[in-house]
């Protein structure tokens, strides 16, 4: 019987130191884990500056020129839809048209790779060009033809000629020549005129149609009209209140 007893005292006992065993086992793992995955300061320090670098690739812009030194003719309007002469309908406009002869060069905004050229049904022959900061910027309503050694893939500087202007958008063909110009940071098109200057730009949100001018100049003369007449009044009311004076 105290043999029986003995035996058991033995096995709850190696059980006990076993089970010790496998626990401290296993705190040493996780241990060993969390201090592998710790960062130690100068890893962190390499690995924020490297999240550095990307970010301002990410974010810088390059300069952008002019693709075209003319005069923006019709502005861009991404929200609120205007009027197509040539759709005869109201829709956004995700770029600016450059107004220039036929045949003026087109050059590119920036140093920049080119993405893709293509036809579109609709904006006719058509140029994308990549560049930093997640910047794209694409020209519209070109001719047929592209300017040597551009194709995909081909490396261009501001600057260079990339083709001209023509007439192949059937979207806005009833505009006069011009250059149909977008630009895309982070694949969402933005106002080109926020990060190039035109020609004669007018401040953003200032309406660039003859009719919007002149909406706005008519609206001034009726102000100085009626402020006229209100004067004219005031005299005629002071002429007729001194003639009931005299008369009296």
């Amino acid at each position: 019987m105290e043999q029986n007893k003995k035996n058991s005292r033995v096995f709850y006992l190696t059980l006990a130191v076993v089970l010790s065993v496998v626990l401290v086992l296993i705190i040493a793992t996780v241990v060993a884990r969390r201090s592998s995955s710790t960062p130690t300061p100068d890893n962190q320090e390499n690995e924020n500056q490297d999240n550095n670098q990307n970010g301002d690739e990410s974010t810088s812009l390059p300069t952008f020129i002019p693709p075209i030194d003319s005069e923006v003719s019709f502005e861009f309007s991404d929200s609120l839809p205007v009027f197509s002469q040539t759709m005869n309908d109201y829709r956004t406009h995700l770029g600016v048209d450059i107004e220039a002869e036929l045949g003026t060069p087109v050059l590119a905004v920036a140093d920049g790779t080119v993405t893709n050229i293509w036809y579109d049904h609709f904006m006719g022959n058509c140029i994308s060009i990549e560049h930093s900061g997640n910047a794209v910027s694409v020209y519209m309503n070109l001719s047929d033809e592209t300017a040597e050694g551009i194709e995909i893939g081909a490396s261009v500087s501001a600057g260079d000629v990339i083709s001209s202007v023509g007439e192949s958008a059937m979207n806005e063909i009833a505009e006069e020549p011009h250059l149909h110009y977008e630009l895309k940071i982070n694949d969402k098109h933005v106002d080109p005129r926020s990060h190039i200057t035109f020609p004669n730009q007018r401040p953003e949100g200032e309406n660039s149609t003859g009719d919007g001018g002149n909406t706005n100049n008519e609206n001034n003369a009726s102000g100085d009209s009626t402020q006229n007449g209100t004067q004219q009044n005031g005299t005629n009311q002071d002429n007729t209140q001194n003639n009931t004076q005299e008369n009296a």
